[in-house]
């Protein structure tokens, strides 16, 4: 019956299941929006997801295509020689730390950041989507995406570009994994260092 495809990620964040994710300030919205989606639904051919992972979440019977985003910054990056070992991770502002740790992961990095305590030579380093990459990733040794729900970041697709090791979930971040990696590359850097 429909004409147009529409974006089912957003759909996704209309499924009453976010409000397991949400405060009850934003049930309102999020029942509203729900009833939105399921018009909307009514009239649309088929959906764009920004990751195939989320085909399977969305639940639809009409037809799904991944469509991502292009990087924003395509092109590779001169590293900067550095000592420390700098992590980084995105997290956009909002006041709904529910919605940021479902999402972004955010309970995960301040684990993982709990357990490096007193380690003065690494450093986490938190970016809010209007930052300048340019400046940022020549400093980075790793890249950290721990979401339980986000699809493919334009992020990745940057730290492959610019040879950035990541650790990227699709589902239940592994905070053991999560240490063994980034120990991984922080030995790596370690050993190139000395010689």
């Amino acid at each position: 019956m429909g004409k147009f495809m529409w974006t089912g990620s957003d759909l996704l964040y209309a499924n009453l299941g976010a409000l397991k994710h949400s405060n009850i300030k934003k049930y309102p919205y999020i029942l509203a929006y729900w009833l939105f989606a399921k018009v909307l639904d009514f009239f649309v051919e088929g959906h764009y997801v920004v990751s195939e992972h989320l085909i399977k979440e969305l639940k639809t019977k009409k037809k799904v295509k991944v469509l991502v985003d292009p990087p924003l910054y395509p092109n590779k990056i001169e590293k900067v020689k550095h000592d420390d070992f700098n992590v980084l991770f995105y997290l956009p502002v909002t006041k709904n730390q529910k919605f940021t740790d479902w999402v972004y992961g955010d309970d995960i990095v301040r684990n993982v950041m709990s357990r490096y305590g007193d380690d003065t030579s690494v450093f986490f380093i938190y970016v809010f989507g209007n930052d300048d990459m340019n400046r940022i990733y020549p400093e980075i040794d790793f890249y950290l995406r721990p979401n339980r729900h986000d699809g493919n970041p334009r992020m990745i697709m940057e730290c492959e570009l610019n040879e950035i090791p990541y650790y990227w979930s699709k589902k239940n971040p592994d905070i053991d994994e999560i240490i063994k990696q980034i120990e991984e590359v922080r030995n790596e850097k370690a050993k190139r260092l000395e010689n």
